[in-house]
């Protein structure tokens, strides 16, 4: 399987299209913005979308003479915000935060959306990163993804772990473990991660993919006991941990990311303000630190490289679904 998900065939046309989906014509966008612009948030108040774009918003705002205002309109896995900015006038009045979720899983896993992630969206580029820790509850004497996998297959089909839902970067990530290792562990899914923290911190489930954002201070408590990072660097928020490559598994690489974008057809000078107000904003140092206080990396991309990265990740995720037959009857 590890051969599997290390060779997934690159798949060019997702980021591509996301990022030639502006309007072949110029349009004279005038004195945009002349009133406040919304910034549309897939997920709930206080969580680390919502945490990363009000960091975001008054620093663009600055930048673009106009207040951008948070709205958060969490539910379906992204889809109802997505929805919604999808069909929004393509004015430059409406933005999101989008995810892996939203420009990538979703499209895999829904039998039916009623937006187009590749061809209803113009990205204005990558705004921040979440490191994904394999942690386990204190109870679980594991001390190493080795001693982990050492475990699960001793208990095979015993053991448990806890994702905010099927598809998202959590469950993908054990799901590549799982592959990759050969081992079984049961998924619990909740309705967020901080529903899920006091089940893990007691050992009723036994280990998470959890988001640095999310969990950091149960981490740095000892309320969870973190064994690795995801992606395919340390993180700085937990630079001790060694990386899931470094643990044994060269191919595993698995991050959460933010992304933000505007409807398609949004006139080529305004997509043009708001990549450069974006850019400005995360180039600044007090916006840097502002999100590595959060727990979020400040990891920005141009719309150029954040394509390629999207057409990276939908190839990565497709095999790894259908390897591990993942799947989602139900519509958004």
């Amino acid at each position: 399987m590890q051969t599997l998900l290390s060779k997934a065939a690159p798949i060019c046309c997702l980021g591509a299209g996301l990022l030639l989906a502006g309007p072949a014509a110029q349009a004279n966008d005038g004195a945009y913005p002349t009133h406040p612009i919304r910034l549309i948030v897939p997920f709930a108040v206080g969580g680390g979308s919502d945490i990363l774009a009000r960091i975001l918003a008054p620093a663009m705002s600055e930048r673009l003479g106009q207040q951008i205002v948070v709205e958060n309109r969490p539910g379906a896995s992204t889809n109802i915000a997505a929805e919604l900015v999808a069909k929004a006038r393509p004015d430059g009045y409406t933005l999101m935060l989008g995810n892996t979720n939203t420009f990538v899983v979703n499209g895999l896993l829904f039998k039916s959306l009623n937006y187009d992630p590749v061809k209803d969206f113009s990205v204005l580029g990558m705004a921040g990163a979440f490191p994904m820790i394999l942690a386990v509850s204190p109870s679980v004497p594991a001390r190493s993804v080795a001693e982990f996998v050492s475990l699960a297959k001793e208990k095979a089909g015993t053991l448990s772990y806890a994702s905010p839902g099927v598809g998202t970067p959590h469950h993908l990530a054990m799901e590549m473990l799982k592959f990759q290792s050969g081992i079984q562990a049961t998924h619990v899914s909740y309705k967020g991660v901080a529903p899920a923290l006091p089940d893990l911190m007691v050992g009723r489930v036994q280990a998470i993919f959890i988001d640095y954002a999310a969990g950091g201070q149960q981490l740095k408590a000892g309320k969870l006991r973190g064994l690795a990072v995801g992606s395919q660097k340390p993180t700085e928020f937990m630079p001790e941990l060694p990386t899931m490559a470094a643990s044994g598994f060269p191919t595993f690489d698995v991050t959460g990311w933010q992304g933000m974008v505007v409807p398609k057809g949004t006139p080529d000078e305004i997509v043009r303000k708001l990549t450069d107000a974006l850019r400005a904003t995360m180039a600044s140092a007090e916006v840097k630190e502002s999100l590595r206080n959060a727990g979020i990396e400040p990891a920005y991309m141009a719309p150029p490289e954040f394509g390629r990265y999207i057409d990276q990740e939908r190839g990565k995720m497709t095999a790894l679904i259908k390897a591990a037959n993942i799947q989602l009857d139900t519509s958004p």
